[in-house]
């Protein structure tokens, strides 16, 4: 909005309320002694730190961060370099070697570079690490998961090899391998990496993190358009339902190349209209124009559908230049869980279960809530447990702090409907097992929200249990 000038005050306190809450939040990660961890406890992991780092470098730009915050963070990270110029991964993430240097090395280096310590000496030991590496992609340790550069690896070397000096030949041979690694289909060009992400995306979020990180890596250098036009198409043609790409790491990534291409592209020129309608009744009108071209204009039909369940939305544009618009149509429906079908057991790699010791009870009584999720197999770095809670009950927090307390869970969060709990490093050998406490507040009949478990960076293979009908008398 400051870029463009768009005057729009109500929408500009509400991002700065977020962006306020936010970075208040992201403060409590940091841990003594310097660095960030997942949820604040010693020891802090580079990889993490240097993704904060990386956030609050953007943050910036439109809030006032703390500098002494952004100079410490970045003198922990110079501090943690080994002696041949790499940064080592200390275990964030089973999806990663120990000895992974290179794709470590690149994201702390563009990171750092990212932050305005281009010229820092240990950048430049970096830099000559990370040249020397792609040299030889094919071979060494240093690479991580089968020795040899996958497209992830390499797209994190461009960015870091990029954002140092886009010119430089060696910048350029990365540049060129990772193109030759593209893939095409249907007017799009995208990754597919060989393990997963830091984060442990893999499946469809893995390869729209790679993607949106090599078109990244090639707009800063200005090199192969094609393999952009292309890669923005898949982005886009990836985005879900619910305006995301599936994962934060996915959605902060493909994000970050939609605005570096609408910034490289310049403002519309001119302006157009489209005029949206569902089954040719009334349409929508919106005006683009050189102010709000780059702003998601939503619209929303809640009337109108055919009695059929076949119903078309028309799109028509009339007017001057508005540039290259996108648009995405997505449906939400609702049916009675009794005629949903269930999953394939093969789909989910999760098992949860959610049994309430009765159903039946008066106000103030308490409901204990059981739950077990067990993995089929493997490791998960991050599962999250979403559970339902019934209208007019509160959860007996204390219960959650105790489980915070032993280990059993790594923390929780409370919203209005249900309870978040975050689980580190599920393992197929140990199934989480636990209770909580649900008090009822109000006389009803109602049905629990479903409760379900997943891979928090593969959230397509959650597995879901059903609403239970709960009954609370005077």
């Amino acid at each position: 909005m400051e870029a463009t000038d768009y005057d729009a005050p109500e929408a500009q306190m509400q991002a700065e309320t977020y962006v306020a809450t936010g970075y208040q939040r992201l403060v409590t990660f940091e841990v003594d002694g310097g660095g960030f961890s997942l949820f604040g406890g010693a020891p802090a992991d580079p990889f993490l730190t240097a993704y904060g780092l990386m956030q609050f470098t953007d943050m910036a730009s439109v809030y006032p961060v703390d500098e002494a915050l952004l100079q410490r963070t970045a003198q922990w990270l110079l501090a943690q370099q080994q002696g041949d110029g790499s940064w080592v991964d200390q275990g964030y993430s089973e999806h990663w070697r120990i000895d992974s240097k290179v794709p470590t090395t690149a994201y702390i280096t563009w990171a750092l570079i990212e932050a305005g310590y281009r010229d820092a000496p240990e950048v430049e030991r970096a830099i000559a690490m990370l040249r020397e590496a792609a040299a030889s992609p094919s071979q060494g340790e240093s690479w991580g998961e089968g020795n040899s550069a996958d497209a992830y690896s390499l797209a994190l070397v461009a960015n870091a090899l990029a954002a140092y000096d886009a010119e430089d030949g060696a910048t350029r041979a990365v540049l060129d391998q990772l193109y030759a690694m593209r893939m095409t289909g249907d007017g799009t060009v995208y990754w597919e990496p060989a393990t997963a992400s830091f984060m442990g995306g893999s499946g469809n979020s893995g390869s729209l993190e790679t993607t949106a990180l090599a078109a990244l890596a090639f707009m800063r250098s200005g090199s192969h358009a094609d393999a952009v036009s292309g890669a923005l198409t898949y982005l886009v043609q990836g985005k879900d339902s619910w305006g995301t790409w599936q994962t934060t790491q996915a959605t902060i990534l493909s994000l970050k190349a939609l605005l570096t291409a609408a910034e490289a592209g310049g403002q519309a020129e001119g302006s157009a209209t489209v005029l949206v309608s569902l089954n040719d009744e009334t349409p929508e009108e919106v005006v683009i124009d050189e102010g709000n071209a780059d702003v998601v204009h939503l619209l929303t039909f809640d009337e109108g559908f055919s009695q059929t369940g076949e119903d078309q939305v028309g799109i028509k544009v009339s007017g001057g230049q508005a540039g290259n618009l996108m648009y995405q149509v997505a449906t939400r429906y609702y049916v009675p869980w009794d005629r949903v079908a269930p999953a394939p057991e093969a789909e989910s790699p999760v098992e949860i279960d959610v049994d309430y010791d009765r159903t039946s009870l008066a106000v103030n009584d308490e409901v204990t809530v059981d739950v077990e999720a067990r993995l089929k197999e493997g490791v998960v770095r991050m599962a999250l447990i979403d559970l339902g809670v019934p209208p007019g009950f509160d959860v007996v927090r204390e219960d959650l702090g105790q489980l915070v307390e032993k280990g059993v869970i790594s923390r929780y969060e409370l919203t209005g409907r249900q309870v978040i709990v975050y689980v580190e490093d599920l393992s197929a050998e140990a199934p989480l097992r636990f209770s909580l406490r649900l008090r009822a507040r109000f006389p009803l009949r109602a049905q629990t929200p479903p409760s379900s478990a997943y891979d928090y960076y593969n959230p397509e293979t959650a597995a879901v249990r059903e609403p239970l009908m709960v009954t609370v008398s005077e």
